[in-house]
C-alpha cells in the first residue's frame, strides 16, 4: 500500500527539464492530441471507474462496449464498487464473464446475511435469540466496545475472495494482466491510500468500506475505510500509474430536490453524497481535450440498490454508445485488440491438492475445533467453490468478524492457511432486546431484555451465560454451557435462576385474577448436539414454585410446592429466521417428570410438542403449525396446565385465556407481501390470513367448548425497528381480540409461544 508519491528534484534540473520539454510538446502537441497518437505508438489508456454502490454495475456496461469497439485497457484505478469492476476486470475477466458474475450475485446473501443461520451451530441458534436488533457489544475493562461496523462483511469478503482467487497469488498489482489501483481513505490521517500491492480481495473491501457500516481493514500502518471519501473517481491515480489518456466512468444521480432534505436523517445522508461531490468535481475538473469522460445517468438506482444492479448494465453501454465517435480513436485493429485480449485474459479458478490445513492468529478459539468441523482437509483436491463454501462455515460462527485464508507454496498442491480474525470487542458479549404486547381486551406487557455471554473460557469452549429481563416476565439466571469434547458434540450444562411472570386467570372468558408465579431453583442438562438444526438434553430440574393471588378472586391453589424431577426436550430448527420465517421448519417437543423420590412435593407429568413450517409460494409464505400437550393421566396441577391464546397459540382469545390439562391446535396461514422495505435485509411486510382449529380438556373453568374454529387476519413482518404484528382475530366460542405486538415477543403459554414459530 503506497500513499501518492510528491518528488522535489533540485531548481535547476528541473527548469532544464522544463524548458526541454516545452520545446518537444510544442512540436508534436497537435499530432498527438489530433490524431491518438503519442511519437508514432498507441497512448496508454488508463480507466477510472467511480465508486458508486449498486450503480457501479454500470461499468460493466462501459466495458463491454470498449471490448465491441476494440478498445484495450492498459491500467485501471478504482474506488469503491469501481475497484469491484476494476480488479476483476483488471484479473482477466473479459466483460461477458464480469457481466456474469455481478448479475448473479445474491445480495441478499452477500450483504443481509440470507442463508448464514443454516450454518450456524445448533446451540448458537438456540440460546437467546434477539429480535428487536442484531447488535453485540463488547465489555472490554469495565466499558462498552462497539464492534467495527453493523454490518457483517463475511459474505462480501467471501465473494471477493472467490472472484478474483487466482489473482490473490499475485501481491504486486502492476504484474496482474492489468495493472490496476485500488483506493481508500486512512481514517487516522484522513488521506487517501493508494494500494497497489497485497491482497487483492483485501484491498476491493478496503476500498469498499463505508464507514459505520462495514468495519474497517486494518493493517500495521492504516485504518482503511471508503476511498470515495477522498477520491470518488481517481484519475490523477490512473496519471500517475500509465494513462496517457483517461476514459473516466462519471455514475450521475438527479439533482436532489429540497423537499427530500427536511429529516435529520434525510440531511445526514445527503452530507456524504457532498463530501464525494466536491473532491468528484476537482477530478473531473483535470480532465483534458484528449481524455473522455462518460455519464451514466443513473435515474432512481441508488447506492444501495444491490438487487437493481443488472438494470445499471443497460445505463452503462448506453452512455458509453453516446461516446462511440471520441472512443474509435482509441481503437486498435482487429489483430491488434485479439493478440491484447490473449494477452490479459485469465482464469480465476483454483484446482488443487492440498498438502497441508493450518490456522493462524488465534488467541481464544481451539483452531483443533475449527479442524474438526471442517469439511475441507489436508490431502483433499478442492476448487474455488469448496474453499468459499468452507469460509463461509466458518464465518457464522459467532466468535469472528471475518474469515480469511491465503494459499501458500506450489500452485498445484499449496497449504491452505485460515486466518479467522476474533472478534475485537469479545470475548465478553452483550446483546439487547425490547418487547411490548397489547390487547383491546386488556393485555398489557413489556420486556427489556439483557444477555452476557463469555466465550471460550477453557480449550473446549466452555460458556458463562447470563441473563435478566424485566417486565410481565421477570427473568434472572446463569448458566455454564460445557462442552465435553472437542468438537462439541456432547456438553453439559448447569443453570440457576428466578423466574417471575404475571398471568391472568379467565373463567368462561371473564378475566377474574390476576396471579404472581415466582420461581427458584437449577438443574443440569446433559445434550448432544446431533447438527447444525438438531439437539437432545435431558436433565434434572428444581423449581420451589410460589403461586399468589395478585388481584381478583382466588381460583388457583395458592401456597409454595417443591417441584422436582427430569425434564427431556429436542430441537430441530431449520428456519432462515426465528421470526416470521420465509422457509424451513422447527419442531420442539418437551417432557416434564415430577416425582416426589426426586425431591418433588407433588407428583405429575406433562409432554408438549409443536410444529411450525414455512414454505415459500413466489414473494409469499404459507405457514403450517401443529402442537399438542398432555398429562399423561398423571395429576397435573392447576398452576401447571397448558394454556393457549394469544397470536403465538389461538388468535382471538386474549394471551393464556384458556387453560387445560390436554389440548390440540393446528392452523394454516397465507401471507402475502405488501411492502419491501429493505430486500437486501430481508425486511418486508406481509398481509396474513389465518384459519385454525382446536381443541380443549378438562379446562380449569370446567368449560367445554368442543371443537373450537377460529380465524384471524394481520400484518406481520421484519421492520427497521424489529418484528411488527398488527391483526384480529375471532373464534366459533364468541370471543375476539385485536392486538398489536412490537419487538421481542411477549407470551408464556404452550411451546409456541414460548419461540418454536413465530
Amino acid at each position: 500500500m503506497l500513499r501518492k508519491p510528491c518528488f522535489k528534484p533540485c531548481a535547476s534540473l528541473l527548469i532544464g527539464l522544463l524548458w526541454v520539454s516545452c520545446l518537444v510538446s510544442a512540436a508534436g502537441a497537435e499530432t498527438a492530441q489530433g490524431s491518438g497518437e503519442f511519437n508514432g505508438e498507441r497512448p496508454r489508456i488508463g480507466l477510472v471507474l467511480a465508486g458508486g454502490g449498486a450503480k457501479g454495475g454500470a461499468h460493466v456496461g462501459v466495458l463491454k462496449v470498449l471490448e465491441g469497439l476494440h478498445v484495450p485497457i492498459d491500467c485501471i484505478a478504482g474506488t469503491s464498487m469501481g475497484a469491484l469492476v476494476g480488479a476483476g476486470y483488471a484479473s482477466g475477466i473479459p466483460a461477458p464473464e464480469l457481466e456474469g458474475f455481478i448479475t448473479g450475485i445474491n445480495w441478499k446473501s452477500v450483504v443481509g446475511g440470507l442463508g448464514q443461520r443454516d450454518l450456524q451451530p445448533v446451540e448458537q441458534k438456540r440460546a437467546g435469540e434477539t429480535y428487536s436488533n442484531s447488535l453485540e457489544v463488547g465489555i472490554q475493562d469495565g466499558s462498552i466496545k462497539l464492534p467495527g461496523g453493523l454490518v457483517n462483511t463475511s459474505g462480501i469478503e467471501n465473494l471477493l475472495r472467490t472472484y478474483v482467487a487466482r489473482s490473490r497469488m499475485q501481491p504486486n498489482f502492476d504484474r496482474l494482466p492489468i495493472p490496476f489501483r485500488a483506493v481508500a481513505t486512512d481514517m487516522v490521517t484522513g488521506e487517501m491510500v493508494v494500494i497497489g500491492r497485497g491482497d487483492i480481495a483485501t484491498a476491493m473491501r478496503a476500498s469498499m468500506a463505508i464507514p459505520g457500516a462495514f468495519a474497517p481493514v486494518t493493517t500495521d500502518r492504516y485504518i482503511l475505510s471508503d476511498g470515495g471519501m477522498v477520491r470518488n473517481i481517481p484519475v490523477d491515480v490512473a496519471r500517475e500509474l500509465c494513462a496517457d489518456v483517461v476514459i473516466v466512468v462519471n455514475l450521475v444521480e438527479p439533482e436532489v430536490k429540497p423537499e427530500k432534505l427536511q429529516t435529520a436523517t434525510q440531511l445526514l445522508s445527503r452530507s456524504m453524497d457532498v463530501m464525494i461531490q466536491a473532491n468528484e468535481e476537482l477530478q473531473l475538473q483535470s480532465l483534458t481535450d484528449r481524455d473522455i469522460r462518460i455519464d451514466v445517468m443513473m435515474g432512481d438506482i441508488g447506492t444501495s440498490d444491490f438487487e437493481r444492479v443488472p438494470d445499471t448494465i443497460p445505463l452503462g453501454e448506453e452512455a458509453a454508445r453516446l461516446m462511440t465517435d471520441r472512443l474509435r480513436a482509441l481503437a486498435v485493429s482487429d489483430a491488434q485488440y485479439l493478440a491484447w485480449r490473449e494477452k490479459v485474459t485469465a482464469g480465476q479458478e483454483i484446482d488443487a491438492r492440498l498438502t497441508e490445513v493450518r490456522y493462524e492468529g488465534l488467541q481464544r478459539v481451539n483452531p483443533e475445533f475449527l479442524a474438526q468441523r471442517s469439511q475441507v482437509q489436508a490431502g483433499d483436491t478442492v476448487d474455488t467453490a469448496e474453499i468459499s463454501a468452507e469460509a463461509l462455515r466458518m464465518s457464522a460462527l459467532q466468535d469472528f468478524e471475518s474469515v480469511e485464508y491465503r494459499l501458500e507454496g506450489d500452485a498445484k498442491e499449496p497449504a491452505l492457511v485460515w486466518l479467522p480474525k476474533e472478534k475485537r470487542w469479545g470475548p465478553d458479549y452483550l446483546k439487547m432486546d425490547l418487547g411490548v404486547y397489547a390487547s383491546e381486551g386488556g393485555d398489557l406487557g413489556f420486556a427489556v431484555y439483557a444477555k452476557h455471554t463469555r466465550k471460550w473460557i477453557n480449550s473446549l469452549g466452555a460458556e458463562w451465560r447470563n441473563q435478566i429481563q424485566l417486565g410481565s416476565e421477570t427473568q434472572f439466571s446463569t448458566s455454564f454451557y460445557q462442552p465435553l469434547t472437542i468438537s462439541q458434540v456432547f456438553f453439559v450444562e448447569p443453570s440457576a435462576g428466578f423466574y417471575r411472570t404475571l398471568e391472568d386467570v379467565f373463567d368462561d372468558g371473564e378475566r377474574i385474577a390476576t396471579y404472581e408465579f415466582n420461581n427458584l431453583g437449577g438443574g443440569i442438562d446433559l445434550g448432544v448436539n446431533l447438527s447444525n438444526q438438531a439437539q437432545v438434553r435431558a436433565g434434572y430440574i428444581y423449581r420451589q414454585r410460589d403461586v399468589r393471588v395478585d388481584t381478583g378472586a382466588a381460583l388457583l391453589p395458592e401456597g409454595t410446592e417443591d417441584d422436582a424431577g427430569l425434564m427431556v426436550s429436542a430441537t430441530f430448527d431449520s428456519r432462515d429466521t426465528p421470526f416470521n420465517a420465509t422457509r424451513g421448519m422447527a419442531l420442539a417437543l418437551e417432557y416434564l417428570l415430577s416425582d416426589d423420590s426426586l425431591g418433588a412435593s407433588r407428583d405429575w407429568e406433562r409432554v408438549e410438542m409443536g410444529l411450525g413450517m414455512a414454505v415459500p409460494v413466489r414473494k409469499d409464505i404459507v405457514w403450517i403449525t401443529v402442537a399438542g400437550g398432555s398429562d399423561l393421566g398423571s395429576d397435573l396441577p392447576a398452576d401447571r396446565a397448558f394454556m393457549l391464546g394469544g397470536p403465538g397459540s389461538f388468535p382471538g382469545f386474549e394471551l393464556g385465556e384458556l387453560r387445560a390439562n390436554q389440548y390440540w391446535t393446528a392452523s394454516g396461514s397465507y401471507l402475502w407481501q405488501v411492502k419491501d422495505i429493505m430486500s437486501i435485509r430481508g425486511q418486508a411486510l406481509y398481509a396474513g390470513f389465518r384459519l385454525q382449529a382446536g381443541e380443549t380438556y378438562q379446562r380449569l373453568d370446567l368449560v367445554d367448548e368442543g371443537l373450537i374454529y377460529g380465524g384471524s387476519v394481520y400484518l406481520t413482518g421484519r421492520t427497521q425497528v424489529g418484528p411488527l404484528t398488527v391483526g384480529i382475530g375471532t373464534t366459533s366460542a364468541d370471543s375476539w381480540s385485536l392486538w398489536v405486538a412490537v419487538g421481542r415477543p411477549i407470551g408464556h403459554g404452550t411451546i409456541l409461544e414460548r419461540g418454536i414459530f413465530r
